[in-house]
């Protein structure tokens, strides 16, 4: 059997000269499929500034202002938290976080300690 005798687009036509069958309509696309929903864990660079963050208690303490991180290794460093109550950016290191969804991220930080933490000093 040489590569004319096959089927084009068969299983055994490596280069695909028959087209790629994607199915019906009403099948999800690839990408769909890939997503993560709101409620599923996630990598610490896939989430977004502006998340919520949970504290210990069940409590939004405030809201995703950075991931830190390096890129390069793929290092999770902690999080760059703005308050609810306000005030100047602080670190939550990343052996506090216990989570992280596309819609949430959880410390193992109370409301009454966020301002003990040490405040973030963004690199200009």
């Amino acid at each position: 059997m040489n590569d004319f005798d096959r089927n084009p687009g068969a299983i055994d036509d490596p280069g695909m000269r028959g087209g790629i069958d994607t199915g019906p309509p009403s099948e999800p696309e690839p990408a769909e499929l890939d997503l993560p929903g709101p409620e599923d864990p996630v990598a610490w660079s896939y989430v977004e500034p502006g998340t919520d963050v949970v504290g210990r208690e069940g409590v939004k303490i405030g809201k995703v202002d950075q991931m830190l991180g390096t890129e390069a290794e793929n290092i999770f460093h902690g999080i760059a938290l703005k308050p609810a109550t306000g005030g100047e950016a602080r670190i939550i290191p990343a052996d506090s976080v216990t989570s992280l969804t596309p819609s949430e991220v959880q410390v193992q930080v109370s409301t009454d300690e966020v301002e003990g933490l040490a405040a973030f000093q963004p690199e200009d």
